[in-house]
């Protein structure tokens, strides 16, 4: 085996690592910011490789593995939403979750919320 087989062995690894998170059945909580995903990424690809659809319930965060179910609830109007984990965030962002046009719509956000984030099955 090559030192470069090595290597991207070693960087497949750190990825799976980093995007296996905790179990869905742990339910993590946080609380914080949402903000909205910028129109220009309409039809791009996101990490999960699929395209992004902006009235899709969908969000990006740098927290949660992709794929996971989580529900949103926006602190200011108690309303909630479920979407599914399908990008990343930059990783400057402050946000806990950037959210689908789709997803702040039905969650009443304007710009950016208070809102409180469950992993749901």
């Amino acid at each position: 085996m090559t030192q470069k087989h090595i290597t991207l062995i070693a960087f497949a690894l750190t990825v799976v690592i980093a995007q296996c998170g905790q179990p869905a059945n742990s339910a993590p909580r946080a609380s914080g910011k949402a903000t909205i995903y910028a129109d220009s990424f309409k039809g791009k690809k996101t990490a999960s490789g699929s395209r992004y659809k902006p009235q899709a319930m969908t969000a990006a965060s740098n927290r949660l593995p992709l794929g996971t179910k989580v529900e949103v609830k926006n602190k200011k109007t108690g309303k909630k939403a479920r979407v599914t984990i399908t990008d990343r965030m930059a990783k400057s962002s402050s946000a806990v979750v950037d959210l689908s046009k789709g997803a702040a719509n039905k969650l009443g956000v304007k710009g950016t919320a208070p809102v409180t984030t469950k992993v749901v099955k």
